[in-house]
């Protein structure tokens, strides 16, 4: 009799206590959806953390979109932690919406995770296409891509954005190194101008064209020496002074490109290719010059 009085009073007590557990949770809920509702940002984020932590100590099953509400207002805060532990979990119990995607590119940005970003932007790419920050991520995207030195992708990505985004020197200048990377010389070259076009001082279309007059330059006065070597003639003779105008006029185009470059950047890289411009151009002064500030 005794020990059936312990175990109802046992039963009753688990039950007034399990009661009062569910009314607990119940107002951290209610105080939680409040002070969102209300736009008590600040107040909210704590709120929803003390009922995701008050579910987890009791090993109940968190509802998703606490944490999406968490995340979401915990990157609102500057929390970059926050926002991807929060985040993360609401994605993992597919929960996550287009600006959770959004906030955790931006979260993985900020640690400078690059890999785990890009992720973030292809989810967000491959689930909303209609979504209202569509155009900006994929071009956050195409340029981690570059930046990582995904090439391939970007070049296939690229047609999707060049449409939206006329003359849009950062997104042109990425491209390039794309064109650069994948040896398309033409129209590397070709989009070069085009930058330079916008800003005539940009430094790595500078760069491009200065390297690919140089290189030209050099490659057709070794080709024609070599002939005129192998065929001392009149008529060799004759070929290789007019090949000299064309290989002049590349370096003279080099020499303006490299200066200012030197001008904005001056690296002993850019003085040793002014150095040999110099130097065919036989002006052993400026020749001398820039050996000085190639060492």
């Amino acid at each position: 009799m005794k020990y059936t009085i312990l175990v109802c009073w046992l039963l009753a007590l688990l039950f007034i206590s399990g009661c009062s557990s569910k009314r607990h949770l119940d107002g951290l809920s209610q105080e939680a959806e409040a002070a969102y509702v209300s736009g008590d940002h600040a107040e909210a984020l704590l709120a929803y953390e003390r009922l995701i932590s008050a579910l987890q100590e009791r090993g109940q099953d968190v509802d998703g979109m606490f944490y999406l509400r968490a995340g979401l207002l915990a990157f609102e805060a500057g929390a970059t932690g926050k926002t991807i532990e929060y985040l993360e979990l609401a994605r993992h119990q597919s929960v996550a919406d287009a600006p959770a995607y959004v906030a955790l590119a931006k979260a993985y940005r900020e640690i400078d995770n690059l890999s785990r970003e890009i992720t973030m932007l292809e989810h967000y790419v491959q689930k909303y296409p209609d979504g209202d920050t569509f155009k900006e991520v994929q071009q956050r995207l195409f340029k981690t891509l570059v930046k990582s030195l995904n090439f391939q992708q970007a070049y296939k990505l690229w047609p999707e954005l060049k449409d939206d985004f006329p003359g849009n020197e950062v997104l042109m200048t990425n491209y390039l190194l794309v064109l650069r990377a994948m040896d398309q010389d033409s129209a590397a070259t070709e989009l070069a101008g085009d930058i330079l076009d916008i800003n005539r001082s940009n430094e790595e279309a500078l760069e491009w064209l200065a390297k690919r007059h140089f290189r030209h330059a050099e490659e057709k006065y070794q080709k024609e020496m070599q002939a005129y070597e192998q065929n001392r003639t009149h008529r060799q003779y004759a070929q290789l002074l007019k090949a000299m105008d064309i290989i002049n006029t590349d370096l003279h185009i080099a020499l303006d490109y490299f200066k200012r470059l030197y001008a904005k950047n001056p690296t002993g890289e850019y003085a040793s290719y002014l150095a040999n411009i110099y130097e065919r151009f036989q002006d052993e002064e400026n020749a001398r010059y820039y050996r000085r500030r190639a060492r």
